[in-house]
């Protein structure tokens, strides 16, 4: 699984690269779709350490699969790779699928990444641009930053969805302010970080003095609603009166 990670990871960010106006998710495409003089940034992948083994990596498939049916989302993720790529088994995209769609709808960011990737670029599955979508608006608003970068390419290319540059700079100006997932994994890396924010910069130039500025606050409601705590509301309590002792008026 560790493998499998890396290459995720890297499969996620060059998924993010943006070709031109169209901003390509695709990293097999080698020229621009679009007329925009500009050159867009074409960041490489980002080197990344393996991530470590775990228990799951040596887990017999009966022990596996017994913890994948208990709702244990690291044992789906693992057996639905394992499925994926024919480890210790016949390959068999379907069930791959089946157990990426658990595992990532109970809110497995490495399997919605691996669903996301899968399905935009049809990696053995037919293509389904609008449940990409979903999946990388899940991790987008979990704080992922390829995802981020990847739902904002969509929108900005109308993949899954009608083609929204307002939406689509939202994404990138939150992309390009950094952040952190929600489980902890992944800081931002450079690369990715200065393609958000050349990305952001160049659909400025596309969009209405108004349509920025509602990106823009767009953008701000987000991140202020997800980074910076609210304060504490104190509840205002009655004061309950005393009874009266006996013998005394009330």
């Amino acid at each position: 699984m560790q493998r499998l990670l890396l290459m995720l990871m890297l499969s996620m960010a060059a998924a993010a690269q943006g070709a031109d106006e169209t901003f390509s998710t695709n990293p097999a495409q080698g020229s621009p779709k679009a007329d925009s003089p500009a050159d867009a940034a074409q960041p490489q992948a980002p080197k990344a350490e393996p991530p470590k083994k775990t228990e799951y990596d040596k887990l017999p498939l009966p022990r596996l699969l017994a913890k994948a049916n208990a709702n244990d989302v690291t044992a789906q993720f693992e057996l639905a790779s394992r499925f994926s790529y024919g480890q210790g088994l016949p390959k068999n995209t379907d069930e791959a699928l089946r157990w990426l769609r658990r595992a990532a709808g109970a809110g497995q960011q490495d399997a919605a990444r691996l669903l996301a990737v899968k399905l935009y670029n049809g990696y053995d599955v037919t293509a389904d641009f609008t449940e990409a979508l979903r999946w990388a608006h899940m991790l987008a608003d979990k704080g992922d930053l390829p995802g981020q970068l990847m739902l904002a390419n969509m929108y900005a290319n109308g993949e899954g969805t009608a083609r929204d540059l307002v939406q689509a700079y939202m994404w990138y100006a939150i992309a390009a302010a950094g952040g952190k997932r929600d489980d902890g994994k992944d800081e931002p890396r450079e690369e990715q970080l200065q393609a958000a924010m050349d990305q952001r910069d160049k659909l400025a130039g596309l969009l209405t003095q108004e349509q920025e500025a509602q990106a823009q606050k767009l953008a701000s409601d987000w991140w202020l609603s997800k980074y910076v705590p609210k304060p504490a509301v104190k509840s205002k309590t009655k004061s309950k009166k005393k009874p009266a002792a006996p013998g005394k008026p009330a």
